[in-house]
């Protein structure tokens, strides 16, 4: 994996080769070594080394970016010429954007020696052979399990050092019944010893065998405890529609006019916090700039957004250092962290008279930003609950629900807590429980393949 010294010569190779410009230079590497199985049946082992290097050369309010892959001496000299070539034809852009010169160097490297060493190719085939040996005759599973190594390094003309490792494991598995009927495990850390294979194979494979012979339930509102995956997707799309300073310029954010109101219950705090342990820590953004800890949520009321510096120049703050290199977005948290509850997953169920427990959700959409308004269907566990315990399988119900009602009817919420993906970072949540959540359709069919 490229290391700091071999990151920061790369880096000044090219700042040598942009004299007289305004430049950034971005490194993003990546290895992953991938074990796919399906049909009960390890079908693919895979490894990815990839890199790129961005260079962005800055002329008053005009920014020009061209990427390579390629290290040596003549393709660099090739990426600078036609960045700089570039710069004279593009357009003016509607600020100027000022290079990050503060503090002179960001740099962590905590990797565990245990990822390695317990998920290495032939460990991983192993262990999943272990976990493939557990289920019965008549299911199946299908999934991944990879271990993956991140570096994001960069520098500029300001002098500014920055560099990232990363180290992480994930696993996934879908087990499926012979009638279609399907569970779901996920689980991804940064810990060598932080994830139980054997135990997920098992999670998705009850799930799968609770399931079987479900029931339609009729569309309605429902109490509903949705598991951390669950609570996870809805998380995703809140960040993606309303938490960055950009989304509220643009008047596309249900938080849009309401920073320092209430907009969920009181027992509702999100925060981004890369130093939470339980998140995947990376100290600095895209442009370089230090990463803070942003309040999204603190009981109830809306405080405090995330931002890139396009977006923090527009609002005349600071950036909170979320630039993720995407400019429409503004800036995005990829480290949210909700606040845990007072009760147990197994608590929430007990409390239910009736309702529904969600594994997961997909194919989800956002129909109106403005009101947090999302649609989507459940997935790989749904189940009916009565008198405080699971009766049986649900057949998947598509559920279309305002998140500004939603989390204004949550009612309780797990102490134990679970690090779920997102789409450019990890979140670390609750289940919760919600009271009246809408579904609005249902299928008929409870068959999703591998």
């Amino acid at each position: 994996m490229l290391s700091k010294e071999q990151a920061y010569e790369v880096i000044d190779r090219v700042l040598a080769k942009v004299k007289g410009y305004q430049a950034l230079i971005l490194i993003n590497a990546e290895e992953t070594g991938l074990t796919r199985f399906a049909n009960s049946e390890i079908h693919q082992n895979v490894f990815k080394d990839d890199l790129e290097l961005e260079i962005q050369i800055k002329r008053e309010k005009k920014t020009a970016r061209i990427s390579t892959n390629q290290l040596d001496e003549d393709s660099l000299k090739v990426a600078v010429n036609q960045v700089i070539a570039n710069l004279e034809i593009i357009p003016a852009g509607e600020i100027e954007l000022p290079l990050v010169d503060y503090p002179t160097e960001i740099a962590v490297e905590e990797v565990d020696p245990g990822l390695e060493q317990n998920f290495a190719v032939e460990k991983r085939a192993e262990l999943i052979k272990q976990g493939l040996s557990q289920l019965g005759p008549d299911y199946q599973a299908a999934g991944s399990l990879a271990l993956n190594k991140k570096v994001l390094a960069l520098g500029n003309t300001n002098g500014i050092k920055r560099y990232a490792r990363g180290d992480t494991v994930s696993f996934n598995t879908v087990v499926m019944h012979q009638s279609g009927v399907s569970g779901y495990a996920e689980s991804l850390s940064d810990q060598g010893d932080d994830l139980d294979l054997l135990a997920q194979f098992e999670l998705a494979d009850r799930k799968a065998r609770t399931g079987l012979e479900p029931v339609n339930l009729e569309p309605g509102a429902y109490t509903v405890i949705l598991e951390p995956l669950a609570v996870g997707d809805l998380l995703s799309y809140l960040a993606y529609t309303g938490f960055s300073g950009r989304s509220v310029q643009k008047g596309m954010s249900f938080l849009a006019g309401k920073i320092g109101e209430k907009v969920f219950g009181e027992n509702i705090t999100i925060t981004d916090n890369h130093l939470d342990q339980n998140t995947i820590s990376i100290p600095f953004d895209f442009e370089g700039a230090a990463r803070k800890k942003v309040r999204i949520i603190e009981r109830g009321r809306a405080k405090e957004l995330v931002y890139d510096l396009a977006s923090s120049i527009r609002d005349q703050v600071i950036t909170t250092g979320h630039s993720v290199g995407n400019r429409d977005l503004g800036g995005f948290p990829i480290n949210l962290v909700m606040d845990s509850g007072d009760k147990s997953r197994n608590d929430l169920i007990a409390g239910t008279e009736r309702g529904i427990l969600v594994t997961r959700f997909h194919y989800m959409n956002i129909i109106d930003p403005r009101q947090a308004l999302f649609t989507g269907l459940t997935r790989d566990g749904t189940y009916l609950i009565e008198q405080g315990t699971i009766k049986t399988g649900i057949k998947n119900l598509r559920f279309t629900e305002s998140m500004l009602q939603a989390f204004n009817r949550v009612t309780g919420i797990s102490k134990e807590r679970q690090k779920v993906p997102h789409f450019y970072g990890y979140s670390y949540v609750p289940a919760l429980k919600i009271d009246d959540f809408h579904f609005t359709g249902r299928t008929e069919e409870n068959k999703e393949g591998f």
